[in-house]
């Protein structure tokens, strides 16, 4: 089975400023008297690089990917008020010469953070000189992406013909529960699907699919607006205890937007914190590859042909990959 993950990311040094993770490590810390948050951090932020990808793609190897789509995210000043080590155009050079090590293995996007100056200038290069596929992930935070000042970005994606991927999980960054499940809450799917509406030639792909309070509301949202597409990274974290719930939820999205707009996608980051036996990738695709016979299982019908869309058929359209 081919198997396209439509949504992972590789980090080079330098690429997350501490602030990034500070919040993870001041909750280890707190767990008992003798430890403190410097104890931890550097391993956070050291256990996410991969220089050339190198560990990522044995990870894809391992578990039968034969292409993945690698988000970049702008996690600096505009966000966490702290610039990286590794500035953002570096960075796209960065992901430029990872597709070019990587050759149909990896396909890289462009995230810069609309509030950055000179942000449209620094896309339109990613994605002309460097070769990058698409822009994201945008995660909003202090925005929604309905708002008037993200539109230009919006619009030259729609120009340039290249997808955005939008987050759409409750929660963003290292809250990743949230609390907020109203229409307030930035990366609720309904500001996707007034962006779709009001930029109908933009491609965009639902990050997360609401995950995992809004996962029907995002189909719905999206049932009547082709240009947009579910990706289902994150519903591997209910993998082994909540089996039948995820198969009703495939077939579900399945009935409200068609099998050909449901894209595997995992969210997979690299490094030694992800690599090899701590890498999830082989029992996600494992899911998607017995896709029928696990269905099958819990009453539900699902073909050989539907799982191979999921798997990869459905994102080389989308992304108009060979």
């Amino acid at each position: 089975m081919d198997f396209v993950d439509s949504h992972a990311h590789v980090w080079g040094a330098g690429f997350v400023p501490p602030a990034f993770f500070t919040r993870a490590a001041e909750g280890w810390a707190a767990k008992a008297p003798d430890r403190r948050p410097d104890m931890i951090l550097p391993k956070l932020l050291s256990g996410i690089v991969d220089p050339d990808g190198d560990q990522f793609v044995a990870n894809m190897d391992a578990a039968g990917v034969a292409t993945s789509l690698i988000m970049m995210i702008d996690v600096g000043a505009p966000v966490f008020g702290e610039e990286p080590e590794v500035g953002v155009e570096a960075q796209i050079d960065y992901y430029a010469a990872l597709q070019k090590r990587h050759p149909g293995r990896l396909y890289c996007h462009a995230g810069v953070d609309h509030r950055r100056p000179g942000h449209l200038d620094m896309v339109r290069r990613a994605i002309r000189d460097g070769g990058l596929v698409g822009i994201g992930e945008i995660t909003p935070d202090g925005f929604s992406v309905a708002d008037e000042a993200f539109r230009p970005l919006m619009r030259l994606a729609a120009d340039l013909g290249v997808p955005v991927q939008i987050h759409t999980r409750t929660g963003v960054w290292t809250e990743f529960a949230g609390f907020d499940f109203s229409e307030a809450n930035p990366v609720h799917p309904v500001h996707v699907a007034r962006l779709a509406r009001e930029v109908p030639d933009l491609k965009i792909v639902l990050c997360h699919a609401g995950f995992p309070h809004w996962w029907q509301r995002a189909a719905e949202l999206i049932a009547d607006l082709p240009n947009c597409v579910l990706d289902i990274s994150n519903w591997n974290e209910t993998l082994g205890h909540d089996e039948a719930e995820l198969v009703a939820r495939l077939a579900t999205w399945r009935g409200l937007v068609g099998i050909e707009r449901i894209l595997f996608a995992s969210d997979q980051a690299s490094g030694a914190r992800f690599s090899g036996e701590r890498s999830e990738l082989p029992h996600w695709t494992g899911f998607i590859r017995d896709l029928p016979a696990r269905a099958a299982r819990w009453g539900t019908r699902f073909t050989p042909a539907e799982a191979a869309a999921i798997a990869g058929a459905n994102a080389r359209r989308f992304y108009s990959l060979a």
